[in-house]
């Protein structure tokens, strides 16, 4: 190695570089910068003088131009940024320095040469094989615990010298010219420069690592069960490492040829249209996974696979721009968009934000058209639909009163709290289940499940210029919506005074409700002297939470293939295959329903116990069961002018407690639904602005239903009948 020349006193250092503007401060803090560029120094004192040169490059503060290098053509038609005066004052004086250009070359040359790049290149923001739960566990030990000093890891010099979003912006503000020109000072084949190659060789490695990483993830069996049928030869997966290497074998002898150069640039073209058309097939195979994930539901951890896969072949196509034989300006323009990519990863590596959009985000909105699916028969259309559901509501409201006085029932044994939750969840539960296998209507399961359906049909007609059918279906889940209200309502009080009169018949006359309980029910329904308020937006993020649950796990069944799994099962020898298949059809309808039924009813028991358990003031208020509860104790402290006044006040907190019931889990649903789904905010506004407008020109039609629905929806937004599974 030829002896490294000595740095230039800042005196003649400014002199040579701006004769006008010898002491200015960028011109002494970039000679204080380079000045720490040692080659023969330490790995970390080389790396730190790179540090702060850089920081120097990032810098806003104004520069003096250098007398030499002239300004890039792309930056003399308007005024320099500080950071690009910054970066032609280092060019101006790496050309008028040639000593200062062969201790920097050597500095780039030596860190790049001793670091590992394969985690710059191969790993750096994509996603690991090592699942998406490990993945997220690692990002928030990353995010809580100091990372160790390695100064020979390219991602953690990567992090140093772009260490915050200015260094990013600075970065994306430098011209292509201008790292044209610093490539085309650095590398003197001559005089043995040529610091670029250690990244060329850490770039290749990645290049095979991202290959064999795509191939082993692509033939997972988890993968190659949902994909289509090929011999393993014949996958693209399985060619793809092979194509790569003989990519890089051709890029070796390009490199290496200096009389052929031109045959060995074709060589090259032809390599690395083989790997685009490869990684083209393999996007075509996952995209046929994700077919198979829509009809057959969702996994997270086949949709983690997915993105891992996805993301590796979009950067191995991003390396592979690095090494193509271009012209020198679109080879810079490559590399700094890479760059800028790379940089922009190490800022959000340890954010937990992206690993849950990508991988959750086809896993909710699943579920959410689960719960759609479920949400269409809720939605009535006719005048004998609309007498239908106030029946079947009137049902749910009976059964409702058994529900409310089973729930003191238990409380009056005075359990354990723990036991008394699960006693309380047990009711609940039940008797939701009960309400869906005897076909009744629970009107606070309606708001999630419509607006989950609701947000389809805006999805699919959001480029429709006519919403009038979309205002239609929002008019029939409007007055769907108060029908099953009335009907539990209307039912839960005559039922509640029948379950009253035959308690008092079994009991000598006294009420069901003693005075005390019914003095406490109406002080917890006062919407001002209690927590109702809380409590009833509280229970319509319950309500919202069972939906998602009920969407989940039949989500789950439909992945696990559960109902074609029983109709085959085995014991069919023995019960016969009719019984295995009535039970998978049973299964296939009514999970969902039991599902979240069972989750509303732990939802509801056990929240004031978890209250309890952690001193937080947390309670439920459900408008058909609060309707009961004040009903019961009515009839145990009579109708006078005393009660009246404590009467009317908890009358308000019903409305109260339904209203927010209703637009808390119809609001969280619809947000949701519409975030999974995918619509714009410009559609959002046109659907509020149609509805007010039809609200004011026609509002009996949210309320009840016209002799003749004339809003039949058609085209986009035509809502299915019912399933019959």
């Amino acid at each position: 190695m030829q002896p490294i020349p000595p740095m230039p006193e800042l005196e003649a250092f400014g002199r040579g570089l701006a004769p006008r503007a010898a002491r200015h401060r960028a011109i002494r803090s970039l000679h204080a910068a380079l000045s720490r560029c040692e080659p023969f120094a330490p790995l970390a004192e080389r790396v730190a003088g790179l540090e702060a040169l850089f920081k120097f490059l990032a810098s806003r503060r104004a520069a003096p131009p250098p007398a030499t290098a002239p300004a890039p053509a792309s930056t003399r038609t308007g005024p320099t940024s500080g950071q690009v005066a910054r970066f032609q004052l280092l060019l101006g004086a790496l050309e008028t320095f040639p000593a200062l250009r062969h201790r920097f070359a050597h500095v780039v040359s030596s860190v790049l040469a001793e670091g590992t790049g394969g985690g710059l290149f191969g790993r750096l923001g994509l996603p690991t094989d090592r699942g998406f739960f490990s993945e997220t566990v690692d990002r928030i030990s990353r995010g809580l615990l100091p990372e160790p000093v390695n100064e020979r890891d390219l991602v953690q010099l990567l992090g140093r010298l772009f260490p915050n979003a200015a260094a990013l912006r600075a970065l994306e503000a430098t011209p292509p010219e201008l790292l044209v020109e610093l490539s085309r000072q650095l590398s003197d084949p001559a005089a043995g420069l040529a610091p670029w190659n250690p990244l060329v060789d850490h770039l290749t490695d990645a290049c095979s690592l991202l290959a064999l990483r795509i191939a082993a993830v692509g033939l997972s069996d988890v993968i190659r069960a949902r994909s289509p049928q090929v011999r393993l030869s014949a996958s693209p997966f399985h060619r793809l490492p092979r194509a790569v290497d003989a990519l890089l074998e051709g890029l070796r002898r390009y490199r290496e040829s200096s009389d052929a150069r031109h045959q060995s640039a074709l060589q090259l073209r032809e390599h690395i249209e083989v790997c685009h058309e490869l990684m083209q097939q393999c996007r075509t195979v996952t995209d046929a996974v994700v077919d198979n994930l829509e009809r057959f539901g969702v996994s997270i951890d086949v949709v983690y696979r997915l993105e891992l896969v996805t993301r590796s072949l979009e950067r191995l196509q991003a390396l592979l721009r690095q090494i193509e034989p271009y012209a020198e300006p679109a080879r810079a323009a490559e590399a700094k968009a890479l760059l800028v990519e790379l940089v922009g990863l190490r800022l959000r590596d340890r954010k937990l934000r992206d690993i849950a959009a990508g991988n959750l985000h086809l896993l909710a909105r699943k579920i959410i058209e689960r719960a759609g699916h479920t949400g269409e028969h809720y939605i009535t259309s006719s005048r004998g639909e609309y007498l239908k559901m106030l029946l079947s509501a009137g049902g749910g409201g009976a059964l409702t009163a058994v529900t409310a006085a089973t729930k003191y029932l238990i409380s009056w044994a005075h359990f354990a709290p723990f036991a008394e939750g699960m006693l309380a969840a047990g009711n609940y539960a039940s008797s939701f289940i009960v309400m869906q296998l005897l076909g009744f209507t629970l009107a606070t399961k309606q708001p999630s499940m419509t607006a989950a359906a609701l947000a389809g049909t805006l999805r699919d007609s959001a480029q429709h210029p006519d919403l009038s059918a979309l205002v239609s279906m929002i008019a029939r889940i409007t007055r769907s919506q108060l029908a099953a209200a009335i009907g539990n309502i209307g039912m839960v009080i005559p039922a509640t005074f029948a379950f009253d009169a035959w308690w008092r018949s079994r009991h000598e006359g006294a009420p069901f409700l003693n005075r005390e309980t019914a003095e406490y029910v109406l002080h917890s329904l006062h919407p001002t002297h209690s927590g109702t308020i809380f409590y009833a937006a509280l229970t319509g993020v319950l309500l919202w939470a069972s939906s998602i649950a009920a969407g989940w796990l039949e989500n789950w069944m439909v992945y696990r293939r559960l109902p074609e799994a029983i109709a085959d099962h085995r014991f069919g020898r023995f019960v016969g295959r009719r019984t295995t298949r009535w039970l998978a059809g049973f299964l296939e309808r009514n999970i969902a329903g039991f599902g979240g039924n069972s989750t509303l009813g732990f939802l509801l028991g056990m929240t004031p116990v978890m209250g309890k358990f952690f001193g937080l003031p947390l309670d439920v208020r459900h408008v058909t069961l609060s309707t009961g509860a004040l009903t019961f104790a009515v009839l145990s402290l009579g109708f006078s002018a005393e009660t009246a006044a404590a009467t009317y006040a908890a009358a308000c907190g019903i409305a109260i407690i339904g209203t927010l019931n209703f637009g808390v889990s119809f609001l969280l649903a619809l947000a949701v639904a519409l975030r999974a789904r995918g619509v714009d905010r410009s559609d959002r506004l046109r659907l509020v602005l149609s509805v007010l407008t039809t609200c004011v020109r026609s509002p009996l039609q949210f309320v009840f239903p016209p002799a003749r629905d004339s809003a039949q929806v058609h085209g986009p937004v035509s809502v299915p009948p019912p399933p019959a599974h």
